[in-house]
């Protein structure tokens, strides 16, 4: 009759419990990383005009207006010190990550919709956050998805 052995090294099974409860207790540098992220895919976004396809045009009227004023070409939403892009800044802490913007028209270019005056205005979505509309829900790209995810793994060694 065969005999099988199993042994079990506690000690080394104990080790790798005390490192991942250790991580789980401390996890800021894991969501600063998911913050610095989020924070780059979105500079990504602004650099390429869309991410990840293209934005729509500007209208011909804003483009004829830049142009009488000296700032076309350039950015379809303008990287300036003060503007949309710089207002974007991460955030973290031991317990959630992510990222702000402080722009009150910021939602506008991320999800399109009526405005100006008597919102008779159509602006086209330009989105640049790493997330989208699913229904009434907001959930991140399938990118940012697979980075967070990418990031979780090596922070747990995993």
């Amino acid at each position: 009759m065969a005999e099988i052995r199993l042994e079990i090294k506690a000690g080394a099974v104990i080790g790798q419990i005390t490192s991942l409860q250790g991580k789980l207790l401390a996890p800021n540098p894991l969501m600063a990383g998911i913050a610095a992220e989020l924070l780059s895919m979105t500079e990504k976004a602004f650099a390429k005009e869309g991410y990840p396809d293209k934005w729509q045009s500007l209208a011909q009227s804003t483009i004829k207006q830049r142009t009488k004023k000296g700032h076309w070409p350039g950015k379809m939403l303008q990287v300036s010190a003060g503007g949309l892009a710089a207002s974007v800044q991460p955030f973290s802490s031991s317990h959630q990550a992510g990222i702000s913007v402080s722009k009150p028209y910021a939602a506008i270019h991320q999800f399109g919709g009526k405005a100006g005056k008597g919102r008779k205005s159509t602006i086209p979505a330009r989105p640049y956050l790493p997330m989208r509309k699913q229904g009434s829900d907001l959930e991140l790209t399938p990118q940012a998805t697979e980075s967070i995810l990418r990031l979780t793994r090596h922070f747990f060694g995993s």
